[in-house]
């Protein structure tokens, strides 16, 4: 597949042929400053979203603080009594 959109277009192909850019050269490796904080600003991962897609996650998510609280009393009780 030979086709050329410019082989037509003689003014076009010549104005195009007079601009030249000038690209710099960038350091390849960015220093530690900007590693940190690109690391800092980079999105992080919902660790509930497995748990909050379904129903019996979402009960989990709502028994799990009682469930935790109750323990914490009991081994207060049974600690200290």
């Amino acid at each position: 597949m030979d086709h050329d959109p410019l082989k037509k277009e003689d003014h076009l192909r010549a104005k195009l042929a007079e601009y030249h850019v000038d690209v710099p050269d960038f350091d390849r490796k960015p220093d530690r400053w900007s590693r940190f904080i690109r690391f800092l600003a980079s999105p992080a991962k919902d660790p509930f979203d497995s748990l909050v897609s379904t129903s019996s996650g979402m009960i989990t998510l709502k028994v799990a603080p009682v469930i935790g609280a109750a323990g914490l009393v009991v081994l207060q009780v049974v600690f200290f009594i």
